[in-house]
């Protein structure tokens, strides 16, 4: 058997993600991501095992890389395959590796239909404890919609109901009207339904005539609607810059206060921010050490400030004597997890334990639900990553 070149894997597994499914730049076709087959680039999936090809990447948002999910109950028996359907090829497409078989030794995500709550495959992941997140389809389809992942861990079933949720028998599943599903679902369908009915529209405009010199209206093509996000950070100044604040009978309503949040104050959709509100004291008595990108951000720093943080400016004095004395959280990028401030931060902890570090999103996260959400679990760092700290800063004293 021939032996492939270390290079021309390398094609080969960049044309699986780069290329698209209606147009491709190799001249014989695709290659199987599951069977590592040739298959003619008109066939939408493999004749062999059924794998769907996966659609093109390039210019989107890559939300879930490193996660590895499977389903239940939210895949329909009639298709072909797993990979067929618009959710497997929704979370694909971000970045996500979706398997059909639940493999604890690399699924970490359980993506399950509401009513399945005490299904085999949700018990097995609940009540054995191995690391596996069980999240409800709305969590990945927010996700989607607001082109960021939210941490599962705000959607995960910690415990099996005595009861499950109510749920419906045939097609029409609840999550099928999602308002990113109802807008996109068309896009995520399976190239062969789909082009079928686009070369009907083209044969139904070329069945047109028009008579000769006629004058006729340029052709508008009208993009589908979309819902437009925007940044986190750039909602928070936007609301404040203009005033919007939470209602000061709300703040010190004892009902409002101790009972739990259900709703948002901030809204990431362009067409809901006269409906934003900012909590002027969310981060109050907090002092805010931020890392390089972070600090470099204006809309970070502003909106921090106006929801009542302080942000202490790295430059302003000794890193070590800021963490000690004039820092309670250290706020730092997922990119920058590695960098010198966290490095230090990672070694001052040792001495200061109420010093917490944090990622950015717990930040975004607190302010979306209007309440502090506890800075554990999976928004601060891990145990690999302080040992991987601490292990830099020895080996830079050491210089």
């Amino acid at each position: 058997m021939p032996v492939t070149k270390p290079r021309e894997m390398k094609t080969s597994a960049a044309r699986r993600v780069i290329d698209p499914i209606d147009s491709t730049v190799a001249t014989s076709g695709w290659t199987c991501t599951n069977c590592s087959v040739e298959v003619p680039k008109e066939e939408a999936f493999c004749k062999i095992c059924s794998f769907a090809r996966p659609m093109d990447r390039h210019g989107v948002p890559q939300i879930f890389t490193d996660l590895t999910i499977t389903f239940n109950g939210i895949i329909p028996r009639s298709v072909k395959h797993q990979s067929h359907s618009v959710e497997w090829r929704m979370a694909e497409r971000h970045g996500a590796t979706c398997m059909v078989e639940l493999d604890f030794g690399r699924v970490n995500v359980l993506v399950y239909r509401p009513g399945y709550e005490r299904s085999e495959k949700v018990r097995k992941c609940v009540e054995a404890g191995r690391g596996v997140f069980v999240v409800p389809i709305t969590w990945m389809l927010d996700c989607l919609l607001q082109s960021r992942q939210i941490h599962p861990s705000l959607f995960h079933l910690a415990a099996i109901p005595l009861v499950p949720q109510p749920t419906v028998k045939g097609m029409d599943l609840p999550h099928h009207h999602h308002p990113y599903y109802v807008m996109n679902v068309k896009e995520y369908t399976l190239a062969a339904a789909g082009r079928a009915v686009a070369d009907g529209a083209i044969a139904a405009r070329e069945v047109v005539t028009s008579p000769e010199n006629m004058k006729l209206p340029p052709t508008f093509q009208i993009p589908e609607l979309r819902y437009t996000n925007i940044d986190i950070y750039e909602a928070v100044c936007s609301a404040a810059g203009e005033g919007r604040l939470v209602e000061k009978e709300d703040e010190h309503s004892d009902d409002v206060r101790e009972g739990r949040n259900r709703a948002t104050d901030i809204e990431v959709f362009k067409g809901d921010q006269r409906n934003n509100r900012v909590n002027n004291a969310l981060f109050s008595g907090i002092k805010f050490l931020l890392t390089p990108v972070l600090e470099s951000n204006p809309l970070v720093v502003k909106a921090l400030v106006a929801c009542g943080g302080r942000v202490i400016i790295s430059s302003h004095g000794k890193l070590g004597e800021l963490l000690r004395n004039s820092t309670t959280h250290v706020l730092y990028d997922h990119s920058e997890k590695k960098c010198p401030i966290l490095i230090e931060a990672a070694h001052v902890k040792k001495t200061v334990p109420g010093l917490i570090l944090v990622q950015s999103n717990w930040a975004e996260d607190c302010m979306i639900f209007k309440e502090l959400i506890p800075p554990y679990g999976p928004y601060a760092p891990s145990a690999k990553l302080m040992e991987t700290l601490e292990k830099k800063y020895k080996k830079r004293a050491a210089a």
